[in-house]
């Protein structure tokens, strides 16, 4: 399964309300991307990322893991922010 897609179906899996996932591949193959969740209401950014990368460390092995850029965590209301 390409890694794109496999990562994809992993954040999909994670129990997140509702999850917005958008996923990109760079042109040295690293996957970045962003989440957008209600499930990160009221969570710092770090709350957030610990408990995505909890997961992501259950489920990808490290070389996996390695792949993957960066991948951020918003709520929607911070996405609306965002568009203003």
């Amino acid at each position: 399964m390409e890694l794109q897609l496999e990562i994809m179906n992993t954040l999909n899996n994670l129990g997140l309300f509702n999850p917005k996932i958008e996923l990109e591949k760079s042109s040295d193959g690293r996957i970045g991307g962003f989440i957008v969740s209600e499930s990160y209401k009221g969570l710092s950014q770090i709350e957030r990322q610990n408990m995505l990368w909890e997961q992501l460390n259950k489920l990808l092995n490290k070389e996996k893991q390695r792949q993957i850029m960066a991948i951020l965590t918003m709520t929607p209301s911070e996405v609306e922010e965002t568009d203003m």
